[in-house]
């Protein structure tokens, strides 16, 4: 029986909606497919990319590049306190009150000090953005301050890769509004099959850093 899925590159897409909320007494509210917390100052969005395809005919995702874009402007009433953007592309699902306290500690998943193997995180990017009270007019804008990337690139044969937004206010307080951007996760990546003894393997490592 022949496969059903094509080998080859592919460009694999994900959008996430804008979003523009305020913060109640409890905590952020959710939208959009957007997740607040009554813990915490994190906003959290949670899609996939569906792989399953190309799992069932035996068929390996080689990462050759991922990026997210998110063209618009990060904006809050609350221009006095740091922005932290974490956009991540796993092989994993992933517990979004665990991933606020390991960035609490400054880390992050795949890095030392979690539970997340550093193969499970195929692209990862950190960013912290200011206020910016220089343009009189724009205080409530913000812009990155710092950055860096993380994850393996690593090949995988999951069924989905899962597609993370993790934005927070550190300090922020009721009434505070936050406005994000609508954005896109792009992978590319090429389609191949393996020999039967490297893909079982691979199977085999997933299957044990999942369990």
């Amino acid at each position: 029986m022949g496969k059903g899925a094509l080998e080859g590159e592919r460009q694999m897409t994900k959008m996430v909606p804008a979003l523009s909320v305020q913060r109640g007494a409890s905590g952020w509210p959710g939208a959009d497919g957007w997740h607040g917390s009554d813990l915490n100052d994190l906003l959290m969005y949670e899609s996939y990319i569906d792989t399953s395809g190309y799992a069932l005919d035996d068929l390996t995702v080689f990462p050759l590049g991922a990026t997210l874009q998110d063209p618009g402007r990060y904006i809050s009433s609350n221009a006095g306190v740091p922005l932290q953007v974490i956009d991540m592309i796993t092989q994993v699902r992933l517990d979004f009150t665990t991933v606020y306290a390991w960035i609490a500690a400054n880390t992050m998943p795949g890095m030392v000090g979690t539970t997340v193997d550093f193969k499970q995180v195929l692209w990862g990017q950190y960013r912290t953005m200011l206020g910016q009270a220089t343009f009189q007019l724009n205080q409530s804008d913000f812009l990155t301050a710092s950055g860096g990337l993380f994850g393996s690139g690593a090949p995988s044969t999951a069924e989905k890769l899962y597609c993370y937004r993790f934005v927070i206010l550190t300090g922020s307080a009721e009434n505070d509004t936050l406005s994000i951007p609508a954005s896109r996760f792009i992978l590319n990546a090429v389609i191949a099959s393996e020999p039967d003894l490297e893909f079982l393997m691979r199977q085999k490592r997933s299957y044990e850093l999942t369990s």
